[in-house]
Protein backbone atom coordinates (compact mmCIF):
# COMPACT_ATOMS: atom_id res chain seq x y z
CA UNK A 1 0.00 0.00 0.00
CA UNK A 2 1.55 3.67 -0.86
CA UNK A 3 1.88 6.02 2.27
CA UNK A 4 -0.72 8.30 2.78
CA UNK A 5 -0.71 12.03 3.74
CA UNK A 6 -1.82 12.21 7.32
CA UNK A 7 -5.02 13.89 6.30
CA UNK A 8 -5.71 11.03 3.95
CA UNK A 9 -4.93 8.41 6.83
CA UNK A 10 -7.58 10.50 9.46
CA UNK A 11 -10.20 11.35 6.49
CA UNK A 12 -9.97 7.73 5.98
CA UNK A 13 -10.73 6.33 9.42
CA UNK A 14 -13.16 9.10 10.52
CA UNK A 15 -15.36 7.97 7.14
CA UNK A 16 -14.54 3.99 8.64
CA UNK A 17 -12.42 3.48 6.07
CA UNK A 18 -9.43 1.19 6.62
CA UNK A 19 -5.57 4.08 5.67
CA UNK A 20 -2.11 2.75 5.55
CA UNK A 21 -2.00 2.71 9.47
CA UNK A 22 -3.52 3.58 12.53
CA UNK A 23 -3.60 7.67 12.34
CA UNK A 24 -2.32 8.80 15.89
CA UNK A 25 -1.70 12.13 18.53
CA UNK A 26 -0.52 12.95 21.29
CA UNK A 27 -0.09 15.72 24.52
CA UNK A 28 2.16 15.98 26.91
CA UNK A 29 2.84 18.36 30.37
CA UNK A 30 3.50 21.61 29.12
CA UNK A 31 7.10 22.15 30.44
CA UNK A 32 8.31 18.72 28.70
CA UNK A 33 6.09 19.93 25.45
CA UNK A 34 8.70 23.15 25.28
CA UNK A 35 12.01 21.03 25.95
CA UNK A 36 11.52 18.60 23.28
CA UNK A 37 10.11 21.49 20.84
CA UNK A 38 13.52 23.46 21.91
CA UNK A 39 15.71 19.80 21.21
CA UNK A 40 13.87 19.06 18.16
CA UNK A 41 12.78 21.86 16.48
CA UNK A 42 8.60 23.69 17.30
CA UNK A 43 5.82 21.06 16.69
CA UNK A 44 7.87 18.19 17.24
CA UNK A 45 5.17 15.83 17.70
CA UNK A 46 4.49 16.67 14.14
CA UNK A 47 8.13 17.44 12.76
CA UNK A 48 10.06 14.48 14.88
CA UNK A 49 7.39 12.06 15.56
CA UNK A 50 4.65 12.46 12.32
CA UNK A 51 1.42 13.08 14.33
CA UNK A 52 -1.06 12.96 12.12
CA UNK A 53 -3.44 15.67 13.79
CA UNK A 54 -3.41 19.65 14.69
CA UNK A 55 -5.65 20.83 16.99
CA UNK A 56 -6.21 24.29 16.72
CA UNK A 57 -8.35 26.88 18.06
CA UNK A 58 -10.46 29.71 17.12
CA UNK A 59 -10.04 32.50 19.88
CA UNK A 60 -13.49 33.81 20.06
CA UNK A 61 -13.61 35.76 22.75
CA UNK A 62 -16.31 35.70 25.57
CA UNK A 63 -17.12 37.89 28.41
CA UNK A 64 -13.77 39.98 27.41
CA UNK A 65 -15.15 42.98 29.73
CA UNK A 66 -14.52 40.89 32.97
CA UNK A 67 -10.64 39.38 31.59
CA UNK A 68 -8.51 41.49 33.71
CA UNK A 69 -10.15 40.34 37.07
CA UNK A 70 -8.94 36.80 36.21
CA UNK A 71 -5.84 35.23 37.97
CA UNK A 72 -4.24 32.37 36.92
CA UNK A 73 -0.79 30.55 38.59
CA UNK A 74 1.52 27.79 36.70
CA UNK A 75 3.90 25.56 37.59
CA UNK A 76 5.38 25.24 34.03
CA UNK A 77 3.59 22.06 33.26
CA UNK A 78 0.21 23.43 33.28
CA UNK A 79 -2.02 26.28 33.70
CA UNK A 80 -4.86 26.66 36.94
CA UNK A 81 -6.72 29.44 37.77
CA UNK A 82 -6.47 30.88 41.30
CA UNK A 83 -9.39 33.75 40.87
CA UNK A 84 -12.47 33.74 38.19
CA UNK A 85 -13.65 36.98 36.27
CA UNK A 86 -16.76 36.64 38.08
CA UNK A 87 -18.59 35.35 41.54
CA UNK A 88 -22.09 34.25 39.81
CA UNK A 89 -22.95 34.19 36.35
CA UNK A 90 -25.81 36.39 37.31
CA UNK A 91 -22.61 39.17 36.63
CA UNK A 92 -22.32 37.89 33.14
CA UNK A 93 -26.14 38.48 32.51
CA UNK A 94 -25.72 41.55 30.27
CA UNK A 95 -22.41 40.82 28.59
CA UNK A 96 -22.62 41.22 24.92
CA UNK A 97 -22.17 38.62 22.00
CA UNK A 98 -18.70 38.71 20.31
CA UNK A 99 -18.84 39.47 16.81
CA UNK A 100 -17.83 36.60 15.26
CA UNK A 101 -17.07 37.39 12.00
CA UNK A 102 -14.20 39.40 12.68
CA UNK A 103 -11.70 37.32 11.04
CA UNK A 104 -8.90 37.49 13.30
CA UNK A 105 -10.35 35.24 15.52
CA UNK A 106 -9.63 32.53 13.30
CA UNK A 107 -5.96 33.38 11.97
CA UNK A 108 -4.35 30.44 13.63
CA UNK A 109 -7.14 28.04 11.72
CA UNK A 110 -5.69 29.67 8.86
CA UNK A 111 -2.20 29.58 9.95
CA UNK A 112 -2.10 26.56 10.80
CA UNK A 113 -3.50 24.96 7.53
CA UNK A 114 -1.14 26.99 5.86
CA UNK A 115 1.93 25.78 7.44
CA UNK A 116 0.38 22.06 7.13
CA UNK A 117 -1.19 21.50 4.30
CA UNK A 118 -0.84 17.41 4.56
CA UNK A 119 -2.16 17.18 8.23
CA UNK A 120 -5.95 16.76 9.39
CA UNK A 121 -6.79 19.70 11.31
CA UNK A 122 -9.16 19.62 14.42
CA UNK A 123 -10.73 23.07 15.71
CA UNK A 124 -11.38 22.92 19.35
CA UNK A 125 -14.73 24.90 20.43
CA UNK A 126 -15.01 25.06 24.04
CA UNK A 127 -19.51 24.13 25.08
CA UNK A 128 -21.26 26.74 26.17
CA UNK A 129 -20.84 25.27 29.84
CA UNK A 130 -17.54 24.93 29.52
CA UNK A 131 -17.05 28.71 28.45
CA UNK A 132 -18.88 29.45 31.56
CA UNK A 133 -16.74 27.45 33.77
CA UNK A 134 -13.90 29.06 32.86
CA UNK A 135 -15.99 32.27 33.49
CA UNK A 136 -17.21 31.11 37.16
CA UNK A 137 -15.73 28.25 38.76
CA UNK A 138 -16.91 24.76 38.48
CA UNK A 139 -18.57 25.06 42.38
CA UNK A 140 -20.03 28.43 41.77
CA UNK A 141 -21.56 26.83 38.56
CA UNK A 142 -23.10 23.96 39.61
CA UNK A 143 -24.79 26.20 42.12
CA UNK A 144 -25.75 29.12 39.75
CA UNK A 145 -27.27 25.60 37.27
CA UNK A 146 -29.69 25.32 40.53
CA UNK A 147 -30.52 28.39 41.94
CA UNK A 148 -30.13 30.53 38.40
CA UNK A 149 -31.33 27.93 36.09
CA UNK A 150 -33.06 30.65 33.45
CA UNK A 151 -30.22 32.95 33.36
CA UNK A 152 -28.00 29.67 32.61
CA UNK A 153 -30.20 29.19 29.69
CA UNK A 154 -29.80 32.42 28.74
CA UNK A 155 -25.79 32.51 28.38
CA UNK A 156 -25.79 28.96 27.24
CA UNK A 157 -28.29 30.32 24.18
CA UNK A 158 -26.25 33.23 23.43
CA UNK A 159 -23.07 31.52 23.77
CA UNK A 160 -24.04 28.74 21.13
CA UNK A 161 -25.83 31.03 19.37
CA UNK A 162 -22.51 33.17 18.71
CA UNK A 163 -20.90 29.90 17.77
CA UNK A 164 -22.97 28.26 15.67
CA UNK A 165 -22.36 31.25 13.04
CA UNK A 166 -19.05 30.76 13.43
CA UNK A 167 -18.63 27.17 12.22
CA UNK A 168 -19.05 28.90 8.40
CA UNK A 169 -15.78 30.70 9.57
CA UNK A 170 -14.13 27.54 10.76
CA UNK A 171 -15.15 25.59 8.12
CA UNK A 172 -13.93 27.99 6.12
CA UNK A 173 -10.59 27.44 6.96
CA UNK A 174 -10.57 24.21 5.88
CA UNK A 175 -10.10 22.21 8.76
CA UNK A 176 -11.37 18.87 9.23
CA UNK A 177 -13.42 18.00 12.62
CA UNK A 178 -14.87 20.16 14.48
CA UNK A 179 -13.56 19.38 18.16
CA UNK A 180 -16.25 19.95 20.94
CA UNK A 181 -14.80 20.46 24.52
CA UNK A 182 -16.47 20.08 27.58
CA UNK A 183 -15.25 18.03 30.71
CA UNK A 184 -18.70 16.76 32.06
CA UNK A 185 -17.46 13.65 33.95
CA UNK A 186 -15.19 12.37 36.62
CA UNK A 187 -13.78 9.86 36.85
CA UNK A 188 -16.31 8.01 39.07
CA UNK A 189 -19.23 8.97 35.64
CA UNK A 190 -21.47 12.39 34.93
CA UNK A 191 -20.67 15.35 37.16
CA UNK A 192 -24.85 16.20 37.17
CA UNK A 193 -27.93 14.73 36.43
CA UNK A 194 -28.67 13.37 32.57
CA UNK A 195 -31.93 16.26 32.89
CA UNK A 196 -28.89 19.08 33.26
CA UNK A 197 -27.02 17.25 31.05
CA UNK A 198 -29.49 17.71 28.32
CA UNK A 199 -30.59 20.92 29.25
CA UNK A 200 -27.45 22.95 29.74
CA UNK A 201 -24.70 21.25 28.03
CA UNK A 202 -26.36 19.32 24.90
CA UNK A 203 -29.29 21.40 23.94
CA UNK A 204 -26.76 24.45 23.62
CA UNK A 205 -24.86 22.68 20.95
CA UNK A 206 -27.21 20.94 19.09
CA UNK A 207 -27.84 23.12 16.28
CA UNK A 208 -23.81 23.74 15.74
CA UNK A 209 -23.34 20.15 15.49
CA UNK A 210 -26.45 20.16 12.62
CA UNK A 211 -24.45 23.47 10.96
CA UNK A 212 -20.96 21.17 11.20
CA UNK A 213 -22.66 18.47 9.64
CA UNK A 214 -24.27 20.86 7.08
CA UNK A 215 -20.77 22.42 5.91
CA UNK A 216 -19.63 18.51 5.76
CA UNK A 217 -17.40 18.90 9.05
CA UNK A 218 -16.92 15.81 11.40
CA UNK A 219 -17.89 16.25 15.39
CA UNK A 220 -16.33 14.65 17.89
CA UNK A 221 -16.69 15.62 21.69
CA UNK A 222 -13.83 15.84 24.65
CA UNK A 223 -14.66 14.62 28.24
CA UNK A 224 -12.30 13.50 30.65
CA UNK A 225 -13.85 10.45 32.73
CA UNK A 226 -16.10 8.00 33.07
CA UNK A 227 -18.78 8.54 29.88
CA UNK A 228 -19.97 4.51 29.87
CA UNK A 229 -23.45 6.21 31.12
CA UNK A 230 -23.85 9.06 28.46
CA UNK A 231 -22.76 7.23 25.43
CA UNK A 232 -26.13 7.06 24.42
CA UNK A 233 -26.68 11.23 24.70
CA UNK A 234 -23.57 11.41 22.55
CA UNK A 235 -25.56 9.50 19.31
CA UNK A 236 -28.74 11.42 20.29
CA UNK A 237 -27.67 13.91 19.78
CA UNK A 238 -25.49 13.58 16.14
CA UNK A 239 -22.07 12.91 17.61
CA UNK A 240 -19.62 11.45 15.58
CA UNK A 241 -16.72 10.72 18.26
CA UNK A 242 -15.70 10.94 21.26
CA UNK A 243 -12.32 11.69 23.21
CA UNK A 244 -10.24 10.18 25.36
CA UNK A 245 -12.41 7.68 26.81
CA UNK A 246 -10.00 7.81 29.53
CA UNK A 247 -8.46 4.48 30.40
CA UNK A 248 -8.14 5.07 34.10
CA UNK A 249 -11.50 5.53 34.43
CA UNK A 250 -13.41 2.15 34.00
CA UNK A 251 -14.25 2.87 30.65
CA UNK A 252 -14.74 -0.83 29.06
CA UNK A 253 -12.85 -1.12 25.30
CA UNK A 254 -14.70 -4.03 24.80
CA UNK A 255 -18.23 -2.80 25.86
CA UNK A 256 -17.38 0.13 23.15
CA UNK A 257 -16.79 -2.14 20.49
CA UNK A 258 -19.74 -4.41 20.95
CA UNK A 259 -21.89 -2.15 21.35
CA UNK A 260 -20.98 1.54 20.24
CA UNK A 261 -18.09 1.32 17.24
CA UNK A 262 -20.48 1.70 14.62
CA UNK A 263 -22.59 5.06 15.77
CA UNK A 264 -19.19 6.43 17.49
CA UNK A 265 -15.60 6.61 16.71
CA UNK A 266 -12.71 7.12 19.25
CA UNK A 267 -10.03 9.21 19.13
CA UNK A 268 -7.99 8.49 22.54
CA UNK A 269 -8.13 5.04 24.52
CA UNK A 270 -4.19 5.37 25.37
CA UNK A 271 -3.32 5.35 29.32
CA UNK A 272 -1.18 8.47 29.65
CA UNK A 273 -1.66 8.09 33.32
CA UNK A 274 0.05 5.08 34.05
CA UNK A 275 0.64 2.83 31.49
CA UNK A 276 2.82 5.20 29.09
CA UNK A 277 4.56 6.90 32.11
CA UNK A 278 5.33 4.01 34.55
CA UNK A 279 5.20 0.99 32.07
CA UNK A 280 8.14 -0.79 30.86
CA UNK A 281 8.49 -0.04 26.96
CA UNK A 282 7.26 -3.73 26.02
CA UNK A 283 4.08 -3.10 28.52
CA UNK A 284 3.46 0.42 26.60
CA UNK A 285 4.20 -1.92 23.30
CA UNK A 286 1.37 -4.50 24.25
CA UNK A 287 -1.17 -1.51 25.67
CA UNK A 288 -1.15 -0.18 21.65
CA UNK A 289 -1.66 -3.53 20.24
CA UNK A 290 -4.28 -4.48 22.74
CA UNK A 291 -6.16 -1.17 21.70
CA UNK A 292 -5.42 -1.80 18.38
CA UNK A 293 -6.85 -5.47 18.47
CA UNK A 294 -9.83 -3.99 20.32
CA UNK A 295 -11.15 -0.97 18.50
CA UNK A 296 -9.03 -0.96 15.00
CA UNK A 297 -10.53 -2.74 13.09
CA UNK A 298 -12.35 -1.11 10.26
CA UNK A 299 -11.20 2.35 10.89
CA UNK A 300 -13.31 4.73 13.05
CA UNK A 301 -9.90 4.91 15.11
CA UNK A 302 -7.10 7.52 16.28
CA UNK A 303 -5.14 6.52 19.12
CA UNK A 304 -4.61 9.46 20.93
CA UNK A 305 -3.56 10.61 24.68
CA UNK A 306 -4.17 13.33 26.96
CA UNK A 307 -1.10 14.87 28.19
CA UNK A 308 1.38 12.34 28.71
CA UNK A 309 3.46 13.40 32.15
CA UNK A 310 6.86 14.82 31.67
CA UNK A 311 8.40 12.07 33.76
CA UNK A 312 7.78 9.77 31.43
CA UNK A 313 10.62 7.90 29.77
CA UNK A 314 11.76 8.72 26.24
CA UNK A 315 12.38 5.32 25.74
CA UNK A 316 8.53 4.54 26.47
CA UNK A 317 7.37 7.66 24.53
CA UNK A 318 9.38 5.98 21.80
CA UNK A 319 8.00 2.91 21.87
CA UNK A 320 4.44 4.11 21.70
CA UNK A 321 4.94 6.04 18.12
CA UNK A 322 6.88 2.92 17.00
CA UNK A 323 4.46 0.84 18.24
CA UNK A 324 1.38 2.67 17.00
CA UNK A 325 3.01 3.00 13.44
CA UNK A 326 3.46 -0.76 13.30
CA UNK A 327 -0.48 -1.32 13.85
CA UNK A 328 -1.74 -1.53 9.87
CA UNK A 329 -5.17 -2.46 8.89
CA UNK A 330 -5.41 -6.19 6.92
Amino acid sequence: MIEMTSRERVNLSIHRQCPDRLPFNFWMDRDKMAELDKKWGVDFRITHYGADVIETFPAIPFFAEFAHRQETKSDGKTVWTTKHMVDSITELQNSPSPDVSELSYYKLLRDDRIRYPDKALFALLPTPMEILFGAVGLEQLFNDMVEEPEIMDELCAMIGEAQYKAIDHIADCDVDVLYLAGDICSTKGEMMSQGFLRRFCFEPIKNIIKRAHERGLTVFYHSDGHVMNILPLFVEYGIDGINPYQANANNDLEFFRDNYKEKLMLYGGIDNCFTIPDGTPEEVRAHIRRLFKIVGEGGGFIASSHDIPSKTPMENLDAMVDEIKKCIYG
